[in-house]
């Protein structure tokens, strides 16, 4: 039986939750279109003040020991590049369809079970990808979805409905077209809007894409295009444990950052109060954002509340811009229609 004395031990040694940086999205030379071996890339990471990382190498589950300071996580980058997709993309464009199977348990040789679909539907292709997720014990995120255009808003909630976790809303590789020049060509996070409008589920990353890291600015030097990291990340309210991460990701307890941190993200039942890190200096722009996209409230400085009954009926989420290009997100919270 324990003591009190080692039960008042074990309460007091355990780690309190608190905001871990991530990277949900990488790749290093076994995605064939990096220069970069894994161990590198755990060693830039962990020299860049991250607490984790997820491999995600085209279609090769990726594994690495952890460093003291960084844990290293398996996943996979689920890349199907197809001759044809349902809706066609447009001109120019291709079926260029990508999802993310995060926190993997690596199969028999690897091999990735991705089932049999002969079918051209978008939906179906990425519906593959995310059941191989599931078969592999992850869960998934769909990558890019302005990339070649794979997915829109309606495709999303589609997908959200049949497991989808995670939609990135901020990829910061230079091709992602994260904010479209298009004339009437929603952006990633209109996309987001969109499936949130439509009732979905799903939460919003920022991630780099890197496939350069050491060698980035020699790259560069040569005219290459180059794929940096450290531009993207998420911050994840949890424990530093492999499950406690994955939990609070896929119950949406994180924001996605380009740079700006946050000190307290807290809901009540009545409001939700935000307020920027130390680390994050000067007075920032906090706009409160519901159903269509639609803004319910701007305010500046360095902390902000919302008063929940003022997005009745659909959901609040909330962006913080710290006038310098730099911006977090906050996940969305739903709101019952009755709310005080």
């Amino acid at each position: 039986m324990p003591t009190w004395l080692g039960i008042f031990a074990l309460v007091t040694l355990t780690p309190e939750p608190t905001f871990l940086k991530g990277q949900l999205h990488l790749h290093s030379n076994r995605s064939g279109d990096s220069e970069t071996p894994p161990a590198e890339v755990v060693r830039w990471y962990a020299g860049h003040g991250y607490d984790f990382i997820v491999f995600t190498d085209h279609n090769r589950i990726t594994q690495e020991p952890s460093t003291p300071t960084l844990l290293v996580i398996p996943g996979v980058e689920l890349t199907q590049n197809r001759q044809r997709c349902t809706p066609p993309p447009p001109p120019g464009c291709q079926c260029l369809l990508h999802v993310n199977a995060l926190f993997v348990t690596p199969p028999f040789m690897g091999l990735i079970p991705w089932g049999t679909s002969s079918s051209s539907s978008r939906a179906e292709i990425y519906g593959r990808a995310i059941g191989a997720a599931r078969r592999m014990k992850g869960f998934a995120q769909l990558n890019h979805p302005n990339f070649h255009y794979g997915a829109d808003g309606p495709l999303v909630a589609t997908l959200a409905r049949e497991g989808l976790t995670l939609l990135e809303i901020a990829n910061r590789s230079w091709d992602s077209n994260d904010v479209p020049g298009e004339k009437g060509r929603p952006s990633s996070e209109a996309i987001w809007d969109a499936a949130l409008t439509a009732g979905a589920t799903v939460y919003g990353t920022a991630t780099d894409d890197a496939h350069h890291y050491f060698d980035a600015d020699a790259a560069s030097a040569r005219a290459r295009p180059v794929f940096r990291g450290d531009l993207g990340f998420v911050m994840v309210r949890a424990r530093k444990e492999p499950l406690a991460i994955r939990a609070a990701l896929e119950r949406g307890d994180f924001y996605a950052s380009t740079g700006v941190l946050l000190k307290r993200i807290d809901r009540t039942e009545t409001r939700l109060e935000i307020e920027v890190d130390d680390r994050s200096p000067g007075s920032h722009r906090f706009e409160f954002i519901g159903a269509w996209g639609k803004t319910l409230a701007t305010v500046v400085g360095r902390r902000a509340t919302f008063t929940l009954a003022g997005a009745r009926g659909g959901y609040v989420r909330a962006v913080i811009d710290d006038g310098a290009g730099r911006r977090a997100w906050v996940q969305p919270v739903r709101v019952p229609a009755r709310a005080n």
